[in-house]
């Protein structure tokens, strides 16, 4: 994972994002957690927009960032 977040566009509806970092489509999920005991973070997006997303693994808002990638 990284240590700055993904800014990307977000689409209303669910969304599926790795919570297991080895998903091949970073950051969303493509499944590879299967097996782990780890699965997807899924949100309801209400409505289009634009979102930073954790990359760090630390934020206590997941999936989305919180800052806590300036402490890593």
């Amino acid at each position: 994972m990284g240590k700055t977040p993904y800014v990307l566009k977000e689409t209303r509806g669910r969304v599926a994002y790795c919570a297991c970092g080895h998903s091949k489509k970073l950051p969303h999920c493509d499944g590879s957690h299967k097996g782990s005991g780890v699965g997807p973070r899924v949100v309801n997006v209400p409505e289009d927009r634009t979102a930073a997303v954790c990359a760090c693994g630390r934020s206590g808002s997941q999936p989305y960032c919180d800052g806590s990638h300036k402490n890593v």
